[in-house]
């Protein structure tokens, strides 16, 4: 069998397509609404900053400006006590404010609409965005993608104040590899990266967890066969590399000589889907009733989630991480646990088999981290009914749900709260007002009313 198999760059997709980043998104939009300057002001989107600047805060670092990371060497994965502390007079800590970066991001997307309709556009995430260009360039007269990402930048930044940055490629994945990997350093915040720069460019990004689909444990995966460089893995055995990993080994084979056969238009599937939540707690808990409120919270949020997009679970699982330092008995940071149930979208019957899966492994650890999933997913078209339960306590539950969802639409979140979630531990009603929306894990409790 032949030991490469060979790519025709000439027969492979060669459009104009564009990767936009808006840079430091969350905290660019703080530094704009407060009239400052996003790439000189020192400024950190925090969850949960305390009102007294004597009081260290708490929380996750949602956002930094380009300053603030250069200053104090934090990223976007740090915590509260990552900063300096006293705090630096010049640092701007604030909490987030996610219907503004939405509102934001509906203003951007707009913006990129003037320049392709919406076949050529893809939203990757709150601040990225997929263009095809490429039939963009003689109605604005432009020569060349490089000079109409330069129109896109102007148009963004006297719109908005917020800066872009730009990925120029033949496909999506070169977009995304020039963003990732030259716009952001380069002066003028853009990059192209096109089929004749792979060997150049692409084989020479240094970590090979900076290549976008190589996460840590498939670069260790790789390591294990003598891979560790794009380079390497571009010139590696393809049949060997596809036996051994699979269908992931093939595709990182192809991105490894810059292939990517993706269109924008077109609508993607998944084979398989789950809709969960996870959180930081602010605080350390330690009280089992605060930690069950915690659970409770967070089963009706994504019983919630799962009633607006028509389905129904059968398979539950609760994830809890303890805190930064602590371990338990046997050594373990944490613990997991998933339960099969009889499909439902009940916020009681979900709530009840996490508490269960909770009372099993819960003793009196320190627990700062939660996580709930549901999975195997399905359409209730034909219910099967429980025997051992009458069928008018299940219309009941139903109908209470119902109720509940509907005035939550209406009038928001916090109109109609569980008792539980007003006692101590509570995180629902502060959480639907601080980050409603971030990262989709909010959806089901975010605050709609205008208040």
């Amino acid at each position: 069998m032949d030991k490469e198999l060979v790519f025709d760059y000439d027969k492979e997709p060669s459009r104009d397509i564009l990767c936009i980043d808006c840079k430091s998104f969350y905290a660019s939009c703080e530094a704009v609404a407060r009239g400052l300057d996003p790439l000189k002001v020192k400024l950190v989107v925090m969850s949960y900053p305390s009102n007294d600047v004597n009081v260290r805060g708490s929380g996750l670092i949602l956002a930094s400006s380009p300053e603030a990371k250069k200053a104090y060497g934090i990223s976007n994965v740090s915590r509260a006590r990552d900063l300096p502390f006293p705090y630096p007079e010049d640092l701007i800590l604030a909490p987030p404010r996610m219907n503004l970066y939405m509102k934001v991001n509906h203003q951007i997307n707009n913006i990129y609409r003037t320049f392709v309709d919406d076949s050529n556009i893809a939203v990757y995430s709150v601040d990225e965005t997929f263009l095809d260009v490429t039939e963009s360039l003689s109605y604005f007269e432009c020569e060349s993608a490089h000079e109409l990402a330069r129109i896109i930048q102007i148009k963004v930044y006297e719109e908005t104040g917020i800066f872009t940055t730009i990925g120029i490629g033949d496909n999506p994945l070169l977009a995304k590899l020039a963003l990732d990997n030259e716009s952001k350093y380069n002066k003028d915040m853009k990059a192209e990266w096109r089929y004749a720069d792979v060997k150049e460019k692409l084989w020479g990004i240094t970590e090979i967890t900076d290549f976008w689909g190589i996460g840590s444990r498939t670069a260790k995966r790789l390591q294990t066969m003598g891979i560790h460089s794009i380079k390497d893995l571009a010139n590696s055995n393809f049949y060997d590399i596809k036996s051994k990993i699979g269908v992931l080994g093939a595709q990182l084979y192809a991105h490894a000589w810059g292939i990517d056969r993706t269109f924008l238009g077109e609508e993607y599937t998944p084979k398989s889907k789950s809709i969960g939540n996870s959180q930081v707690l602010i605080k350390d808990y330690t009280d089992r009733e605060e930690l069950e409120v915690v659970v409770r919270e967070m089963g009706d949020q994504v019983a919630t989630r799962l009633r607006k997009e028509n389905k129904l679970t059968k398979c539950i699982s609760l994830w809890v991480g303890y805190s930064l330092t602590y371990l338990d008995e046997d050594g373990k940071a944490g613990f997991s646990k998933q339960i099969t149930v009889e499909a439902t979208n009940s916020s009681k019957k979900i709530a009840e088999a996490l508490l269960q899966i909770f009372d099993m492994f819960y003793h009196t650890q320190v627990v700062r981290n939660i996580g709930v999933t549901c999975s195997k997913l399905e359409s209730p078209i034909l219910q099967q009914l429980n025997l051992f339960e009458p069928i008018e306590a299940k219309e009941r539950d139903h109908k209470f749900d119902e109720v509940v969802d509907t005035v939550r639409k209406k009038y928001g979140f916090k109109k109609l709260v569980y008792t539980s979630s007003l006692l101590d531990g509570g995180r629902a009603i502060a959480r639907s007002s601080l980050v409603g929306g971030h990262a989709g894990g909010m959806d089901g409790i975010e605050d709609t009313s205008d208040e």
